[in-house]
């Protein structure tokens, strides 16, 4: 989500949201960076799909 909007807010900038006068594109990176740290979403989805399942299996 911090990705989606952060993209949104360098798009309204324009080229100003990849300048250094903004914190927009270093906002960006660091989003960016967190997703990969944090894993795939897919892993997300099925390690909650599993949870939900143990409960009703």
């Amino acid at each position: 989500m911090t990705l989606q909007v952060v993209e949104r807010a360098m798009q309204l900038h324009g080229g100003g949201g990849v300048s250094q006068e903004f914190p927009l594109a270093s906002m960006w990176a660091h989003s960016r960076t967190l997703r990969f740290a944090d894993g795939p979403d897919e892993v997300h989805r099925r390690q909650i799909g599993r949870l939900e399942l143990r409960k009703h299996g």
